[in-house]
């Protein structure tokens, strides 16, 4: 997908023409929710995702969001960012339009997290959760610490999570 926008600037679902290092930059210097994230997980994280760059006339990559699904049923909107030089003209807008305009995302419930009030999203028909008390968090422990250890899945690969659970019954 290529998308036109005002002034020259468009955006593009294609992952080959992302900068890594440069959204890497953003992310981990510039952005409060991913300072300090790795360049190796950034990059795994666009592998992983559905991304959009948004550029500049001159081809720069001037902006970028990614969106975590599994293209049916769930996605989360995240890491949107426009370059600071770039800002005030609408650029975000825009990019979150672009994003939300990917085919795979039709018909998918997306949630993201933001600053209450953000008009940017509200515009795009974001709403507060509607049940927010049913939704948890798990915030990852560091890999050495004996609880990131707990739950793990035996080697084999993944199992379902009953299978992990202390005293679980075996399934059939």
């Amino acid at each position: 997908m290529r998308r036109d926008g005002t002034g020259g600037y468009w955006a593009s679902d294609d992952k080959h023409l992302i900068d890594v290092a440069r959204v890497h930059g953003w992310l981990s210097r510039e952005a409060y929710w991913a300072k300090g994230r790795s360049i190796a997980v950034v990059a795994s994280s666009i592998e992983h995702s559905l991304v959009v760059g948004l550029y500049a006339p001159d081809g720069a990559q001037v902006g970028f969001a990614r969106v975590v699904t599994d293209r049916s049923t769930f996605g989360w909107l995240c890491d949107v960012f426009v370059d600071p030089a770039h800002r005030g003209l609408g650029l975000g807008s825009f990019l979150v339009e672009a994003t939300l305009a990917l085919s795979e995302l039709s018909g998918v419930r997306l949630v993201l997290s933001a600053t209450p009030g953000r008009s940017l999203y509200a515009r795009l028909g974001f709403v507060p959760l509607a049940s927010p008390e049913r939704w948890m968090e798990r915030v990852p422990q560091e890999p050495s610490s004996p609880a990131s250890q707990q739950g793990r899945p035996a080697r084999g690969g993944w199992q379902p999570s009953s299978a992990r659970l202390p005293g679980a019954m075996p399934e059939r």
